[in-house]
């Protein structure tokens, strides 16, 4: 089974987010964010930090390295503590780490 094929994980109010950070596959400031299939053709699960040219940027990234480079990154953005926490238990639930 290809995982391109399946649907990204939706959040509550519809966006797809990333399967392996967490991050919205679109955002009204940065625009399309997705990832690239080999075909150069956009991946609907992963992210363009996260996936390029149908491969993982860092293959060998543990499930601890990702929550950390997450919380590095929202830490660095400013944003408070509880949207950090609630993404350190999400990302354990997305589909490269189940």
């Amino acid at each position: 089974m290809s995982l391109c094929r399946e649907e990204a994980k939706p959040y509550a109010h519809g966006m797809k987010q990333c399967q392996s950070c967490g991050m919205p596959l679109h955002s009204k400031k940065v625009g399309d964010c997705r990832g690239t299939e080999r075909d150069g053709s956009k991946s609907e699960k992963w992210c363009s930090l996260c996936y390029v040219d149908g491969s993982f940027v860092n293959p060998n990234c543990t499930l601890n390295e990702m929550i950390d480079i997450v919380d590095d990154a929202l830490k660095r953005d400013g944003r408070w503590f509880p949207m950090r926490w609630a993404a350190r238990k999400q990302i354990p639930t997305l589909e490269r780490w189940r």
